[in-house]
């Protein structure tokens, strides 16, 4: 009995001891967790991978019940970078914290432009296909289809090969710079009608400095309609 009494006394602590011990919550498994929160975002046609960008190491915490949660994406999404942060939980608490990296890559098929472009041409006159690109990597979400370009014109070059996108273009205006417009002028009961040129675009309701033809400033006049203006009194 005495030596009994005397073995556990020795086990008893050792025991405590181990059932206290910290325990370590491998690297792969923070991965995994970080991996499957990240699918569930991936769109349902076109091929994605996701590649990890080095890896975390392995989370040492106290002993308990180990759970992970992984934080919702944040910023743009796709992104070519994408850092997803993960919390390690012992019994519900909060212990450790660690952001996992992926290279993304979504390869599908966009709007693209056929041929090199410049400035100002208008949407409709553009070469447009559909050629598989890696949209992740792309600064913005491109546009469905032609139509929605009505109306439209680009703002910048484009390169043959690139993705349509809205920052491309602008909304052609009721009134360009530089562009012939017919000018109205009310005095009383006196309304004339003649022709100018405009210093700078505006759409309906903008005021912009018109040349009148044959004068030598030009006026002050209000776009009413696509190419026509009102000088203002």
């Amino acid at each position: 009995m005495r030596y009994f009494l005397f073995a556990l006394a020795i086990l008893l602590p050792l025991r405590l001891l181990a059932a206290n011990a910290p325990q370590e919550v491998a690297a792969s498994r923070l991965v995994g967790a970080a991996q499957d929160a990240l699918r569930g975002h991936l769109p349902s046609t076109g091929e994605a991978s996701l590649a990890p960008i080095g890896t975390p190491e392995d989370v040492r915490v106290p002993a308990g019940v180990v759970s992970l949660q992984v934080h919702p994406i944040s910023g743009r999404w796709p992104r070519p970078r994408v850092g997803v942060p993960v919390d390690v939980l012992v019994d519900g608490r909060v212990m450790r914290s660690a952001t996992v990296w992926f290279a993304v890559s979504i390869q599908d098929k966009v709007l693209t432009y056929g041929e090199h472009a410049p400035i100002g041409v208008l949407a409709s006159a553009l070469r447009i296909q559909s050629t598989e690109v890696d949209v992740a990597a792309l600064q913005e979400e491109p546009i469905d289809a032609p139509t929605e370009l009505a109306g439209m014109r680009l703002r910048k070059p484009v390169q043959a090969g690139a993705a349509v996108l809205w920052s491309d273009f602008e909304k052609i205006p009721d009134v360009d710079r530089q562009e012939k417009v017919r000018v109205l002028a009310s005095y009383g009961d006196i309304h004339l009608a003649t022709r100018g040129v405009a210093n700078e675009m505006g759409n309906t309701g903008d005021v912009v400095p018109v040349l009148v033809e044959g004068a030598d400033e030009p006026v002050r006049a209000r776009v009413t309609d696509k190419g026509v203006v009102e000088v203002v009194q």
